[in-house]
């Protein structure tokens, strides 16, 4: 699922596991180990458009293999 906040979307852990193509567990995995960044309101995780771009960017993946 994805909010629109603002020019910015959120999305929670089962929207980000749907459109990736991966598993819950695998975005939970990239939560917990900070290679993914995000938020936790309550008891659902959610992450930014932004936080998924820089991701992708490689701007905040000190883990990625080269």
């Amino acid at each position: 699922m994805s909010i629109k906040i603002e020019d910015d979307n959120l999305y929670d852990v089962a929207g980000l596991a749907e459109i990736l193509n991966v598993t819950e567990k695998t975005i939970h995995k990239l939560l917990r180990e900070k290679v993914l960044k995000g938020k936790k309101l309550g008891k659902k995780w959610y992450v930014t458009g932004a936080a998924l771009k820089s991701y992708f960017s490689g701007e905040n993946n000190s883990n990625e293999q080269k």
